[in-house]
C-alpha cells in the first residue's frame, strides 16, 4: 500500500473516531437533533404517561412523569390541549374553540451522564378537560365521542423551546346516547325536620347521583321560593306543612326528583308545664323543677316566660326552664305565662302538693 494510501485511511480512521466521541457526547438521539446538537445541545425529554396509575383518564384526569436522557436541565411552562370530535354524522370534526394552553411550572433535572435517564418528574392529577368541553358535548347530541391531543410545553437550559407529544387522540368523554336518569337524593339538617317556626333547616343534594354527571339542580320549597345550589338553608317563617321537591337533571335531559314533607309549628298552641318530679306531690322543704320547653306560640319567637309559684300575681322567676323549693306544706297553684312577639300571651297551671312529713 503506496504512503499516501496509508495517510487517507488514518484520517478515516481518525474522523470516525472523533465522530464516534460526539454522538457519545450528544446522547442517544444525535441523529435525530442533528448535527447542532453537539454544538448546542438541547434537552431529550422522555415522557412517561400516567406512571403512578392513580389518575385514571376515565375520571378526568391523568399523571406524567418527565425525564432527561442527556446532561440537559428542562423547564416544564404547561401543557396544550388540541381537541377533536366524533359526530354522528359528519365524522371527525376538529374543536378548535375548545383548544387550550394550561400553565404549569416544574423543574426536570437533567441526567448525570449522556444517553441516561435522569430523576423523573412527577406532575399529579392534570385534567384532561374542563367544564367547557361537558358544556359542549351537553349542547351538540351528535357527538359521540371527544378525543385530545396533548402535549407538554417547555424550555430547556440552553433556552430551546420544545412541545412534546404526550398522547394524540385520547379519549376524554363519550357521552353517546344516555337515556339513564339520574337519582335525586334530599338530605336535611336536622335529619326530620319540624318545630315551631322560623325554622331553619338545611337541604343538601351533594347524595345524587347520575352515570354521565349531574348538570343542574333545583329546589322547590313548598313556600314559594327556590334555589339551584346543591346544599342551601332556607327558613320556614309560617306555621303549616310544606312539600320540598328536589329535580335533579342530567347533561342528556334525563331527570329525576326526590320529596320530603316539612312540619312547622305542631299541635295546638298554647303554654305547657312539665314538672320533675310528676306529678308534683312531696314532702317539705319539697323542690320542683319546672319545664315550659312545650309551649307553642302563634307568632314566633317566644319573647318571654313568667313564673308565679305561690298565686300572688308576682313573677317569681322567669326563663324555660326553672326550679323552686316549697318549705311550707300545702297545694300550691302555680302559673306560667308566655307571651310572643305578638304580645299574644298564654296562660298554663299546675298543682304542687307540699306535705308534712310523717
Amino acid at each position: 500500500m503506496s504512503s499516501k494510501n496509508k495517510k487517507n485511511l488514518s484520517k478515516i480512521i481518525y474522523i470516525f473516531i472523533i465522530l464516534g466521541i460526539l454522538i457519545t457526547l450528544a446522547g442517544c438521539n444525535w441523529f435525530d437533533l442533528g448535527l447542532l446538537n453537539i454544538i448546542d445541545p438541547q434537552a431529550q425529554i422522555r415522557i412517561d404517561f400516567n406512571p403512578l396509575d392513580s389518575g385514571d383518564p376515565e375520571e378526568g384526569c391523568f399523571n406524567l412523569g418527565v425525564s432527561t436522557i442527556n446532561e440537559v436541565e428542562f423547564f416544564v411552562t404547561g401543557f396544550e390541549y388540541d381537541y377533536h370530535g366524533e359526530d354522528f354524522i359528519a365524522g371527525t370534526v376538529d374543536i378548535t374553540e375548545l383548544s387550550r394552553q394550561l400553565d404549569a411550572s416544574f423543574y426536570v433535572r437533567p441526567s448525570t451522564s449522556p444517553g441516561t435517564q435522569g430523576e423523573v418528574t412527577s406532575i399529579e392529577n392534570i385534567p384532561l378537560y374542563v367544564q367547557d368541553v361537558v358544556d359542549y358535548v351537553s349542547m351538540d347530541p351528535l357527538i359521540i365521542e371527544v378525543n385530545c391531543d396533548i402535549n407538554l410545553l417547555g424550555e430547556d437550559g440552553s433556552g430551546h423551546k420544545q412541545v412534546i407529544s404526550v398522547v394524540t387522540a385520547l379519549p376524554v368523554i363519550q357521552p353517546g346516547v344516555d337515556l339513564t336518569p339520574p337519582v335525586a337524593s334530599i338530605e336535611t339538617t336536622p335529619d326530620t325536620p319540624s318545630g315551631d317556626p322560623p325554622l331553619l333547616v338545611v337541604f343538601d343534594a351533594s347524595g345524587s347521583t347520575d352515570d354521565r354527571g349531574i348538570a343542574t339542580i333545583n329546589w322547590n320549597f313548598g313556600d314559594g321560593t327556590s334555589s339551584s345550589d346543591v346544599v342551601v338553608s332556607h327558613t320556614y317563617n309560617e306555621a303549616g306543612k310544606y312539600i320540598v321537591i328536589l329535580t335533579v337533571t342530567d347533561f342528556f335531559g334525563n331527570s329525576d326528583i326526590a320529596t320530603k314533607e316539612i312540619t312547622v309549628g305542631i299541635g295546638e298552641v298554647g303554654a305547657k308545664i312539665e314538672t320533675t318530679p310528676s306529678p308534683a306531690n312531696g314532702f317539705v322543704p319539697f323542690t320542683v323543677g319546672f319545664d315550659a320547653s312545650g309551649s307553642t306560640v302563634e307568632t314566633s319567637p317566644v319573647v318571654s316566660y313568667e313564673w308565679d309559684f305561690d298565686g300572688d300575681g308576682v313573677t317569681d322567676d322567669t326563663g324555660v326552664t326553672t326550679v323552686n323549693t316549697f318549705n311550707t306544706s300545702g297545694t300550691y297553684l302555680v302559673q306560667l305565662t308566655v307571651t310572643d312577639s305578638d304580645s299574644n300571651e298564654y296562660i298554663a297551671f299546675v298543682t304542687v302538693t307540699a306535705n308534712d312529713k310523717p
